[in-house]
This record gives structure tokens, C-alpha cells and sequence, in this order.
């Protein structure tokens, strides 16, 4: 199309909508007539999305601050093969066997703005997922790998929503995944703040694996 054809259609359909647009005043009963019927369509809009955050909403736990959000301990079983639990509070334990060199946990963060800050709502957070690692990058491409399931799914998932469509109100980040290494009888907490996740090491072997790491 040419740019001389465009600016035609563009004028004839501008000049439609603006008539159109008229039509409403001329006539005051459409006008209050559409003005009521979209005031009740943004009630329910606004609606379904507050039921929708709030759905949402329960499914996380309340982040205020930096806490300690789960530990983490590690058995050796095999070459590679680790007995590792997570114990976060309120939850059960999780317990299951991974392979690799380190183990990995992911969180989602789910922070508000405008209202939803006003009355105070608290960054919330949800355990994602624990899974292994490789050092070697060549293992970590094609070797088996581990990956456990923390959280549920949730229907509306805002957060989801907010990746693909920014949605108002809501930012839905990840939490900086949090890496270790593995080494038999190691503990380590697992600490949350709004901006990401960090692992302390709790007993001496976990303090010598990281020393090992850093060699």
C-alpha cells in the first residue's frame, strides 16, 4: 500500500470514528447508555483480577525482609548420586536423589505496587524447584539430569500473566537461583530477600566444600 493510499484510508477511517464518536453526544441516552455499560464492564474487570491476586496471593508466603526459607543437607550415595533433603518451614520434607557436582534451588518472587502496596501487601515467595548440576559443561548439556518440583501450580498464575503481559500492580521476578556444591554430611540455609536468593553454609562441611570450590 502507498503511502498516499494509507493516508486516505487512514483520514475516511478517523473521520468514521470521530463522527461515530459524535453520534453519542448528539443522542445523550447512548451516551449514558455506554458510559453505564462500561463502568459495569470495568467493575467486573477489576473484579476478576482482585479474586485473581488474591488466589494467587495464597499460594505464596509473606516475604519480609531476609529469612531463612528452607535448609538443605546433602549424602553421598554414588559417583555423582546425592541423597539430598530440603526442609522448608511449614512444609514437608523433601527427599530425593540427585546427580551431579551441585545442587540448585529456584524461587519465584512476587512483589505489588500501587494499591496493593498502599494497604501494605508483602512481597511473596514460592519455592520453585531443586534440581542438580555439573561442573563440567560438557555433562551439564547431555548428561541425566535431576529436577524436583517445590511448588504447585495455580490457576490463574499471575505470575506467569506478568511475564508474558505486564501485568498492573504486580511483578512477578525471579529469585536469584542458588547454587552449592555437594559434599557428604554438608548443610546449608537457604536465605530469601526481595531481591533474590543466597546460601549460608551451617556446619564444617559445608564451609570446607565452598573452600574447595574457590580453589
Amino acid at each position: 500500500m502507498s503511502h498516499e493510499l494509507a493516508t486516505a484510508v487512514l483520514t475516511v477511517f478517523g473521520a468514521l470514528l470521530v463522527i461515530a464518536g459524535l453520534l453519542f453526544f448528539l443522542r445523550p441516552k447512548w451516551l449514558l447508555g455506554w458510559l453505564k455499560g462500561m463502568a459495569v464492564f470495568g467493575l467486573i474487570l477489576v473484579g476478576v483480577y482482585t479474586l485473581a491476586i488474591a488466589i494467587n496471593v495464597a499460594g505464596y508466603q509473606s516475604l519480609e525482609g531476609m529469612q531463612t526459607v528452607a535448609t538443605v543437607s546433602t549424602q553421598r550415595q554414588a559417583e555423582q548420586r546425592w541423597y539430598v533433603r530440603l526442609q522448608a518451614p511449614g512444609k514437608n520434607t523433601v527427599a530425593e536423589t540427585l546427580t551431579g557436582d551441585q545442587w540448585q534451588v529456584d524461587a519465584r518472587i512476587i512483589r505489588f505496587s500501587g494499591p496493593l502496596r498502599w494497604l501494605g501487601v508483602a512481597p511473596g515467595y514460592r519455592l520453585e524447584r531443586l534440581s542438580g548440576r555439573y561442573t563440567s559443561l560438557e555433562q551439564e548439556r547431555s548428561g541425566p539430569r535431576s529436577v524436583i518440583s517445590l511448588g504447585e501450580a495455580s490457576w490463574p498464575d499471575l505470575w506467569e500473566l506478568d511475564q508474558t503481559f505486564n501485568m498492573p500492580f504486580v511483578e512477578g521476578v525471579y529469585g536469584n537461583a542458588t547454587f552449592m556444591p555437594m559434599r557428604d554430611g554438608a548443610m546449608f540455609d537457604i536465605r530469601l530477600s526481595a531481591s533474590g536468593l543466597v546460601a549460608v553454609p551451617v556446619n564444617e562441611q559445608a564451609r570446607e566444600a565452598i573452600q574447595l570450590w574457590d580453589e
